[in-house]
């Protein structure tokens, strides 16, 4: 097995806020989504007799995500799909490994993971339900973290 060469993975994770992107000429760009407010397409594959409700409740929850106008435009309905039958194959408690590990390939492939979201440079809405709160602002002086102090005089 040789080793080296280039990883895909490998190295920081791009920030949409560094000051360097800034640069004319500069291809990596961000896309900003936007919820998408259309219709979920047709169910692409063959009909599952095992998980097909479910597959069918996950491809309708899918497509109310903000990533699904991106899918869209980039012709991404069948490895949509494919996530959606694996999922529900995966919830099974005897699920093999592998099933396993092609949901957490999807969920990068179509943007469903963080690493997916930062890859594809892809931003969800500020307003957007799956985005974390922001942390409990914190006092800034080191004068104001000092009164928490109690005098023991």
């Amino acid at each position: 097995m040789t080793s080296g060469g280039a990883r895909g993975n490998a190295g920081r994770v791009a920030d949409p806020n560094a000051l360097r992107r800034e640069r004319t000429g500069d291809s990596a760009s961000w896309t900003l989504l936007v919820s998408f407010d259309g219709k979920a397409p047709e169910w692409p594959l063959s009909e599952n007799l095992e998980n097909g409700d479910r597959e069918m409740t996950i491809w309708a929850r899918l497509w109310t995500r903000p990533q699904a106008s991106e899918w869209l435009r980039l012709g991404l309905e069948d490895e949509v799909a494919l996530y959606a039958r694996y999922l529900a194959e995966a919830e099974a408690p005897d699920a093999s490994s592998a099933v396993r590990t092609l949901v957490k390939q999807h969920q990068e492939l179509l943007g469903l993971s963080t690493a997916g979201l930062n890859r594809l440079r892809w931003q969800l809405p500020a307003g957007d339900a799956t985005k974390a709160e922001p942390a409990a602002k914190r006092k800034s002086s080191s004068r104001a973290r000092l009164k928490v102090v109690g005098n023991d005089e």
